[in-house]
């Protein structure tokens, strides 16, 4: 018998319904839920500020109230990383839907200590320099200190744990997105911490069925004059059937929508991935250029040969820091001499950054022109049309909002035919947050699991 892992989350917002044909149909053991992103982070820092009791994911909500009460009556454990910030905040709420809907029983599991925000003096005491992965400077030589979010990437032992404890769910922190998956295979087929090779398996299963709907279809290169444009919205999501010794068939909720090939496998195994040979992930470095892929049967593609290396002695830990406000406009200029009327305003606009000083950093871009792919291909002589996109930042909101008022002043003085785009006129200035990437030793970081039950 193989173990059957449904993959139905694939970021903040996805739709984590389609959890629920897999599970009533009978076609999985246990479902996964991955939320997090460096962005979600940092939108989860943003509620938890404003309200103490949030900073996990609204998704988790959906998954208690619409998702639990079918997987809990089929004995299907559920996991998810959409905890966020507050693992355990998320828990409660989890735990009181369950008692509102009479899930008697339930046992929910909450992974925490990926959060070190209020232990970064301490690590650096501990001899951790926490240097920047891309610029070598040490944590404690930069000036900016404004640090609101430090997580460290986990990987599968805390999960691991509250599986074979018998947890119902499991609502975590900063998981890597591939050990939520791989955790699953280890407590059920009692892997070796060692076994590289079926750990890397594991690692290059979660990390097919992370994203949902791109290995079944969606977001497809390769088969876009196949793609059925009208289906996109219902795809049914990924999973996969693993073996004992790691190898695995990658497939899809049956009868629904799209489908799995090996074209579809092959986009998002390098998906993200920097160094196929070099995958590191928390709890193994897979290779990727070992493994084979088969197409065996309609949407069926088995995975076998994956191999892996020991892991690293340090663990990924991502800072968030509050680098100001920035705030955009867009705006049209028409034919004929688009582009004389560009520099026009251009020259127009900088006026009023000039006159305030704490505007920091300007940038201009062409949507349809040069946003995507910067200046790799020529502009066109003379466009019928121009959308020119203004981005500035400052240290501060009010400034935006000033810079903002004094703009739209000229309204009616500006570039001949020149607009603004009256949603962008009406935006609020937005956070900037910057990442600083760094490594940390990994005996310095403690998982810690803790469990309430409804009774």
């Amino acid at each position: 018998m193989t173990y059957r892992i449904g993959s139905a989350q694939g970021f903040y917002g996805d739709d984590v319904t389609r959890a629920l044909p897999m599970i009533e149909g009978g076609q999985v053991d246990i479902v996964c839920f991955e939320a997090l992103s460096e962005l979600t982070l940092a939108i989860l820092q943003k509620d938890k500020l404003a309200n103490p009791k949030r900073g996990y994911t609204f998704d988790v909500k959906i998954i208690a109230e619409k998702i639990l009460p079918h997987a809990f009556a089929r004995k299907i454990p559920l996991i998810t990383n959409g905890g966020g910030l507050n693992p355990q905040g998320a828990a409660e709420m989890v735990k009181d839907t369950a008692a509102r809907l009479g899930l008697h029983g339930l046992k929910i599991a909450t992974v925490t200590g990926d959060d070190v925000l209020g232990r970064l003096g301490e690590l650096q005491g501990a001899g951790e320099a926490l240097a920047n992965l891309e610029t070598g400077e040490a944590l404690a030589a930069s000036s900016n200190q404004n640090f609101i979010t430090a997580n460290v990437y986990l990987g599968a032992q805390p999960i691991v744990e509250a599986l074979r404890n018998g947890a119902d769910m499991v609502i975590t922190g900063r998981v890597a997105d591939p050990c939520l998956f791989l955790a699953t295979l280890i407590a059920h087929y009692d892997w070796s911490w060692d076994d590289w090779d079926k750990l890397a398996s594991g690692i290059v299963a979660g990390h097919l069925l992370e994203c949902t709907g791109q290995v079944v279809g969606g977001n497809s290169l390769a088969r876009i004059h196949e793609t059925d444009a009208a289906t996109l919205p219902y795809l049914g999501y990924p999973i996969a059937h693993v073996e004992a010794d790691g190898s695995f068939i990658l497939t899809k909720t049956a009868n629904t929508p799209g489908c799995v090939t090996l074209e579809t496998v092959k986009e998002q195994l390098l998906y993200e991935i920097h160094d196929p040979a070099h995958y590191i992930t928390p709890d193994v470095v897979a290779d990727l250029t070992t493994l084979r892929l088969e197409a065996v049967a309609p949407d069926q593609v088995r995975v076998s040969g994956v191999t892996g290396r020991p892991r690293t002695p340090t663990l990924k830990l991502n800072l968030g820091r509050l680098e100001g406000f920035s705030r955009e406009l867009i705006f049209t200029i028409g034919w004929p001499e688009a582009w004389r009327k560009v520099e026009q305003m251009k020259t127009m606009l900088n006026q009023f950054f000039q006159r305030n000083p704490a505007v920091e950093r300007v940038d201009y871009s062409y949507l349809g022109l040069n946003s995507l792919y910067g200046s790799v291909a020529p502009l066109p002589d003379d466009p019928l049309e121009v959308l020119v996109r203004v981005m500035f930042t400052a240290p501060d909101q009010d400034t935006l909002k000033n810079v903002v008022r004094q703009i739209l002043t000229t309204g009616l003085s500006g570039p001949a035919g020149m607009s603004v785009s009256g949603t962008t006129v009406g935006g609020e200035p937005r956070y900037v947050i910057g990442l600083w990437p760094t490594l940390v030793r990994r005996e310095l970081i403690q998982p810690m699991v803790e469990y309430v039950e409804v009774t």
